[in-house]
């Protein structure tokens, strides 16, 4: 049985936000991270970059979800963010600066990007180690539909729970995720276009992770075709 972590243990838990934004959108044909896509958050509604509207998303994760995690809080800490761009950085580095202006977090280029998903997933894993996280939550920029409620699930099961926790949906389990330090080195076997998803399957297989359904992750902009039905249903 596990025993849930009293405010105190979570208070101290520090958590790393990494988006990975470092494709090459072949299949897009384009620079897809750079269309823009109506975005509703704090600041009211309007038309962003695909990863201006990821990020503004995470930004407002600041003093809410992790007060909510640590009801011991006394006042708003920000969620700590690292942005890997890789191929497509030359465009997409300059979109964020009004982002870091408002709110500082780091951004990595990821030089060898063109060898697949796996070589960004491994360089989050260093930095998160590196910097002492106690653990790493995983996002994909291009998952359009996620929201605030979805991530404060996550990170709120975490500090609860103290297990790795994934996203489900699609009859699978998938990112965003979140894991522990303990689970990080993990990742230093990756290679090629894998993602976390073997990680997922055997932290799943060996009772280390909790799930929560989240059918908005399953939607993602992969082809010109994917942005156009997005956007008619958000018209």
């Amino acid at each position: 049985m596990i025993t849930p972590k009293t405010s105190q243990e979570s208070s101290a838990k520090r958590l790393l936000i990494v988006v990975l934004a470092a494709g090459q959108s072949q299949r897009f044909e384009g620079i897809k991270l750079a269309q823009r896509i109506p975005s509703c958050h704090a600041f009211g509604t309007e038309e962003l970059p695909i990863i201006n509207s990821h990020i503004t998303c995470l930004q407002q994760l600041d003093g809410l979800t992790l007060d909510r995690a640590r009801p011991d809080a006394h006042s708003p800490q920000v969620a700590p963010l690292l942005i890997i761009l890789g191929t497509h950085h030359h465009i997409l580095q300059p979109l964020l600066a009004e982002l870091i202006s408002r709110q500082p977090f780091d951004v990595m280029i990821n030089q060898q990007s063109h060898t697949g998903l796996a070589s960004s997933v491994r360089l989050a894993a260093s930095y998160a180690l590196e910097q002492g996280f106690d653990g790493m939550l995983l996002t994909l920029a291009d998952q359009v539909a996620l929201g605030v409620d979805d991530y404060q699930q996550l990170i709120s099961t975490w500090h609860q729970t103290g297990k790795n926790v994934a996203a489900y949906y699609l009859d699978d389990v998938g990112v965003p995720a979140i894991f522990n330090a303990s689970t990080l080195p993990l990742f230093t076997h990756l290679s090629g276009d894998r993602g976390a998803k073997p990680i997922l399957k055997q932290q799943e297989k060996q009772g280390a992770l909790v799930t929560i359904p989240l059918p908005r992750a399953a939607i993602d902009i992969d082809t010109q075709a994917d942005l156009a039905s997005w956007l008619a249903l958000n018209q």
